[in-house]
Protein backbone atom coordinates (compact mmCIF):
# COMPACT_ATOMS: atom_id res chain seq x y z
CA UNK A 1 0.00 0.00 0.00
CA UNK A 2 2.43 2.38 0.59
CA UNK A 3 4.85 1.76 -2.45
CA UNK A 4 1.35 2.63 -4.65
CA UNK A 5 1.03 6.01 -2.47
CA UNK A 6 4.63 6.92 -3.18
CA UNK A 7 3.96 6.59 -6.56
CA UNK A 8 1.60 8.44 -6.71
CA UNK A 9 2.73 11.34 -5.24
CA UNK A 10 5.93 10.65 -7.72
CA UNK A 11 3.52 10.80 -10.59
CA UNK A 12 1.36 14.19 -9.42
CA UNK A 13 4.25 16.06 -7.67
CA UNK A 14 5.68 17.76 -11.13
CA UNK A 15 2.64 18.86 -12.40
CA UNK A 16 1.79 20.78 -8.91
CA UNK A 17 4.98 22.85 -8.87
CA UNK A 18 4.37 23.72 -13.03
CA UNK A 19 7.48 21.52 -14.06
CA UNK A 20 5.88 19.07 -16.33
CA UNK A 21 8.18 18.38 -19.76
CA UNK A 22 6.64 20.11 -22.85
CA UNK A 23 5.85 17.66 -25.70
CA UNK A 24 7.65 17.84 -28.71
CA UNK A 25 4.55 19.17 -30.37
CA UNK A 26 5.23 21.92 -27.57
CA UNK A 27 8.38 22.27 -28.16
CA UNK A 28 8.25 23.45 -31.84
CA UNK A 29 5.76 26.33 -31.06
CA UNK A 30 8.21 27.73 -28.43
CA UNK A 31 9.53 30.99 -29.28
CA UNK A 32 13.27 31.02 -30.49
CA UNK A 33 15.16 32.50 -27.65
CA UNK A 34 17.05 34.61 -30.57
CA UNK A 35 13.27 36.19 -31.47
CA UNK A 36 12.91 37.40 -28.02
CA UNK A 37 15.84 39.18 -27.80
CA UNK A 38 15.42 42.16 -29.31
CA UNK A 39 14.13 40.52 -31.85
CA UNK A 40 17.02 39.47 -33.79
CA UNK A 41 18.32 36.40 -34.88
CA UNK A 42 21.73 35.54 -35.14
CA UNK A 43 23.61 37.78 -38.05
CA UNK A 44 20.93 39.82 -39.29
CA UNK A 45 20.37 43.16 -38.59
CA UNK A 46 16.40 44.89 -37.90
CA UNK A 47 15.96 48.42 -37.62
CA UNK A 48 15.07 49.48 -34.10
CA UNK A 49 11.29 49.68 -33.74
CA UNK A 50 9.82 53.70 -33.47
CA UNK A 51 8.69 54.13 -30.48
CA UNK A 52 6.86 58.22 -30.18
CA UNK A 53 7.99 60.21 -27.13
CA UNK A 54 4.79 60.98 -26.66
CA UNK A 55 1.31 61.36 -27.93
CA UNK A 56 -0.08 66.07 -28.80
CA UNK A 57 -3.44 65.99 -29.43
CA UNK A 58 -4.56 68.83 -31.67
CA UNK A 59 -8.25 70.01 -33.03
CA UNK A 60 -8.25 70.79 -36.07
CA UNK A 61 -9.99 73.95 -36.85
CA UNK A 62 -12.82 73.94 -40.24
CA UNK A 63 -14.17 77.41 -39.26
CA UNK A 64 -13.85 78.62 -42.59
CA UNK A 65 -11.79 81.95 -42.58
CA UNK A 66 -14.16 85.03 -44.22
CA UNK A 67 -13.97 88.53 -44.69
CA UNK A 68 -17.42 90.08 -43.77
CA UNK A 69 -19.07 92.19 -46.42
CA UNK A 70 -20.80 94.03 -43.61
CA UNK A 71 -20.60 96.57 -41.58
CA UNK A 72 -21.69 95.39 -37.85
CA UNK A 73 -21.62 99.06 -36.85
CA UNK A 74 -23.28 100.38 -39.89
CA UNK A 75 -25.74 98.01 -39.44
CA UNK A 76 -26.33 98.65 -35.71
CA UNK A 77 -26.71 102.58 -36.82
CA UNK A 78 -29.36 101.95 -39.50
CA UNK A 79 -31.30 100.25 -36.71
CA UNK A 80 -31.03 102.45 -34.39
CA UNK A 81 -32.13 105.50 -36.43
CA UNK A 82 -35.13 103.39 -38.36
CA UNK A 83 -36.17 99.91 -36.50
CA UNK A 84 -36.01 97.74 -39.76
CA UNK A 85 -33.56 98.89 -41.40
CA UNK A 86 -30.41 97.44 -40.33
CA UNK A 87 -32.53 93.87 -41.15
CA UNK A 88 -32.64 95.72 -45.19
CA UNK A 89 -28.62 96.28 -45.15
CA UNK A 90 -28.43 92.63 -43.69
CA UNK A 91 -30.67 91.40 -46.78
CA UNK A 92 -32.44 89.30 -43.90
CA UNK A 93 -35.69 91.31 -45.27
CA UNK A 94 -37.91 88.39 -43.70
CA UNK A 95 -37.26 90.18 -40.47
CA UNK A 96 -38.96 93.41 -41.57
CA UNK A 97 -42.44 93.15 -40.70
CA UNK A 98 -41.39 91.34 -37.94
CA UNK A 99 -39.55 94.27 -36.41
CA UNK A 100 -42.00 96.24 -37.76
CA UNK A 101 -45.42 94.87 -36.98
CA UNK A 102 -44.56 93.89 -33.42
CA UNK A 103 -43.67 97.72 -33.54
CA UNK A 104 -47.27 99.21 -34.59
CA UNK A 105 -48.55 96.93 -32.63
CA UNK A 106 -46.97 98.09 -28.96
CA UNK A 107 -47.23 102.05 -30.28
CA UNK A 108 -50.69 101.03 -31.00
CA UNK A 109 -51.48 99.62 -27.72
CA UNK A 110 -49.67 102.75 -25.99
CA UNK A 111 -51.71 104.96 -27.75
CA UNK A 112 -55.05 102.99 -26.70
CA UNK A 113 -54.42 102.64 -23.02
CA UNK A 114 -52.91 106.10 -23.12
CA UNK A 115 -55.48 107.63 -24.30
CA UNK A 116 -58.13 106.02 -21.74
CA UNK A 117 -55.54 106.48 -19.01
CA UNK A 118 -56.01 110.14 -19.74
CA UNK A 119 -59.79 110.13 -20.51
CA UNK A 120 -60.03 108.34 -16.29
CA UNK A 121 -57.68 110.28 -15.18
CA UNK A 122 -59.89 113.78 -16.32
CA UNK A 123 -63.03 112.10 -14.88
CA UNK A 124 -61.50 110.88 -11.49
CA UNK A 125 -59.95 114.42 -11.13
CA UNK A 126 -64.24 115.44 -11.60
CA UNK A 127 -64.94 113.32 -9.12
CA UNK A 128 -62.75 115.18 -6.51
CA UNK A 129 -64.15 118.20 -6.86
CA UNK A 130 -67.65 116.84 -5.65
CA UNK A 131 -65.79 113.94 -2.77
CA UNK A 132 -63.09 114.34 -0.90
CA UNK A 133 -61.77 110.94 -1.94
CA UNK A 134 -63.15 110.93 -5.04
CA UNK A 135 -64.75 107.87 -6.90
CA UNK A 136 -62.68 105.28 -6.37
CA UNK A 137 -63.66 103.02 -9.36
CA UNK A 138 -62.81 105.65 -11.52
CA UNK A 139 -59.52 105.64 -9.54
CA UNK A 140 -58.78 102.32 -10.36
CA UNK A 141 -59.65 102.08 -14.05
CA UNK A 142 -56.96 104.98 -13.97
CA UNK A 143 -54.39 103.46 -12.56
CA UNK A 144 -55.13 100.10 -14.70
CA UNK A 145 -54.87 101.86 -17.85
CA UNK A 146 -51.31 103.42 -16.88
CA UNK A 147 -49.83 100.02 -15.86
CA UNK A 148 -50.79 98.79 -19.32
CA UNK A 149 -49.67 101.66 -20.93
CA UNK A 150 -46.37 101.45 -18.96
CA UNK A 151 -45.96 98.02 -19.86
CA UNK A 152 -46.36 98.36 -23.42
CA UNK A 153 -43.65 101.36 -23.01
CA UNK A 154 -41.42 98.26 -21.95
CA UNK A 155 -42.02 95.90 -24.52
CA UNK A 156 -41.36 98.54 -27.51
CA UNK A 157 -38.08 99.70 -26.02
CA UNK A 158 -37.49 95.88 -25.70
CA UNK A 159 -38.26 95.04 -28.96
CA UNK A 160 -35.55 98.09 -29.90
CA UNK A 161 -33.01 96.68 -28.40
CA UNK A 162 -33.59 93.23 -29.86
CA UNK A 163 -33.77 95.07 -33.71
CA UNK A 164 -29.93 96.50 -33.03
CA UNK A 165 -28.50 93.67 -31.42
CA UNK A 166 -29.96 91.26 -34.44
CA UNK A 167 -28.79 93.62 -36.94
CA UNK A 168 -25.35 93.85 -35.15
CA UNK A 169 -25.21 90.06 -35.08
CA UNK A 170 -26.44 89.55 -38.52
CA UNK A 171 -24.15 91.69 -39.99
CA UNK A 172 -21.07 90.02 -37.96
CA UNK A 173 -21.91 86.30 -38.87
CA UNK A 174 -22.97 87.47 -42.83
CA UNK A 175 -20.58 85.58 -44.76
CA UNK A 176 -20.14 82.84 -41.92
CA UNK A 177 -19.82 79.77 -42.87
CA UNK A 178 -18.85 76.05 -41.08
CA UNK A 179 -17.16 73.48 -43.03
CA UNK A 180 -18.54 70.19 -43.26
CA UNK A 181 -15.67 68.01 -41.91
CA UNK A 182 -15.39 68.23 -38.69
CA UNK A 183 -12.06 66.23 -37.41
CA UNK A 184 -10.06 65.19 -34.24
CA UNK A 185 -6.21 64.42 -34.94
CA UNK A 186 -3.95 62.47 -32.86
CA UNK A 187 -0.27 62.91 -33.55
CA UNK A 188 2.48 61.37 -32.21
CA UNK A 189 5.56 63.51 -31.96
CA UNK A 190 7.46 60.45 -34.34
CA UNK A 191 6.01 57.76 -36.45
CA UNK A 192 2.13 57.00 -37.54
CA UNK A 193 -0.19 59.46 -37.51
CA UNK A 194 -3.65 58.37 -35.77
CA UNK A 195 -6.80 60.03 -37.13
CA UNK A 196 -10.12 59.96 -36.00
CA UNK A 197 -12.88 62.07 -38.84
CA UNK A 198 -16.03 62.59 -38.43
CA UNK A 199 -17.89 63.56 -41.22
CA UNK A 200 -21.43 65.30 -41.50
Amino acid sequence: MKWMVAAFLVMITPSLFGQTEPSPATQDSLPDPARLAGGRQAGVSQPEPIIPAGIVASRVDTVTKYQSTKSPGLAMLFSALVPGAGQAYNESYWKIPVVVGFGLYFTSMWLHNNRLYTEYRDRYSESLQTSASGDGRLLTIREFYRDQRDTFTWYFFILYLLNVADAYVDASLYDFNVGDDLSIRLMPEAGTRLALRLSF
